[in-house]
């Protein structure tokens, strides 16, 4: 059984030769081939020999094909300025939109003859020339790739504390906000698809129940994330769409689990049996915290991968880390959790 029947297999609770592994790990494998991130940054040929690097090395069943966050990505391809580190991933430097109701003059400048133009396409260039590499190359494994949820994206550029001020005071106007970037944040998606992405999870912490009410949830990033993966879904029937939301999500896993994802990634703040009894339609992915990943000793991770499998020893499952993998997190830890699978009696 290779990779790709593998977890495809381990989405629809099917039977498979061993749990998969899909760790969250980008960036990190930088470090493995002794460059800092900002030494890849724009250079999908390193980019590239980074993660196929840690892949081979490591085992597992599916490599993320990304850098910098979707949330920079995007920011910094509709004209966001990104701040570069050796050792942390690129953030926006400054907040593009200060006044969300000025939102159309930061989106209006990536619209050329009616059609999305983004005004700075060198990064997403960059972005989808990897996943095309690595889908050109490894036929056998899903190649994944991270897209911003609407919501959690107002927020990257109006920034989190005007969005947490506008759900108390003017919730509408991120209702507005998110429909006027909607469609730049499915055409960024799209691109991903056709570059070759076979999963495309839907990152969106911001709705996270340690930041915002299951009710805001309801009402404010839920239906858009419905809609996402609706209209990913109907650009490609084969496409695999997952979501990805930090923190505590154990209040609103019941309302995750009805958006019909194919794969929930589940934060290590939830334990697996909890979301379990919530989610048992859905393939839940997780759930090493990655600091443990980054901190603990090769025989204590192996400890950790043992419990996961052991907690959630079913068919709908993948082992992963609770989040992603940070800059100078050991290899050795990573294959740690491919051993403990391979030792694993389902």
């Amino acid at each position: 059984m290779n990779s790709f029947d593998r977890v495809l297999d381990a989405l629809k609770f099917k039977e498979v030769d061993r749990v998969p592994v899909i760790p969250q790990l980008t960036y990190a494998s930088a470090l493995w081939i002794n460059k800092t991130i900002r030494e890849c940054i724009n250079d999908p040929e390193k980019q590239y020999k980074a993660l196929v690097f840690a892949y081979k090395e490591c085992g597992y069943d599916a490599i993320y094909a990304g850098w910098e966050g979707s949330f920079n990505l995007l920011a910094n391809g509709m004209g966001a300025e990104l701040k570069y580190q050796d050792e942390n991933p690129p953030s926006v430097q400054e907040i593009p939109v200060s006044n969300l109701e000025k939102l159309d003059e930061f989106t209006n400048k990536n619209i050329k003859g009616g059609d999305i133009n983004f005004v700075n396409f060198k990064g997403i260039d960059t972005n989808l020339k990897l996943i095309k590499k690595l889908k050109d190359n490894l036929n056998d494994v899903p190649i994944m790739s991270y897209v911003p949820g609407p919501f959690t994206y107002v927020g990257v550029i109006n920034g989190l504390t005007n969005l947490m001020i506008s759900i108390i005071r003017r919730p509408e106007l991120i209702k507005n906000a998110m429909e006027l970037i909607y469609d730049f944040v499915l055409r960024f998606s799209i691109l991903k698809v056709e570059a070759g992405a076979d999963f495309i999870t839907i990152a969106d912490p911001s709705s996270s129940s340690s930041i915002i009410s299951p009710k805001n949830f309801q009402e404010l990033g839920y239906p858009f994330l419905k809609r996402m993966i609706s209209d990913l879904r109907a650009e490609n029937k084969n496409l695999k769409v997952g979501i990805h939301i930090c923190g505590n999500t154990k209040p609103i896993q019941n309302l995750i689990e009805s958006l019909n994802p194919d794969y929930f990634e589940v934060d290590s703040l939830v334990p697996l049996d909890e979301s379990r009894k919530i989610m048992g339609k859905t393939c839940l992915i997780g759930n090493i915290p990655p600091s443990d990943l980054n901190q603990k000793t090769k025989s204590e991770i192996r400890k950790l991968s043992d419990q996961c499998l052991n907690i959630l020893d079913d068919n709908g499952f993948i082992l992963s880390s609770g989040c992603e993998i940070v800059y100078g997190t050991p290899i050795e830890n990573i294959k740690e959790m491919v051993i403990s699978s391979l030792n694993h009696k389902i």
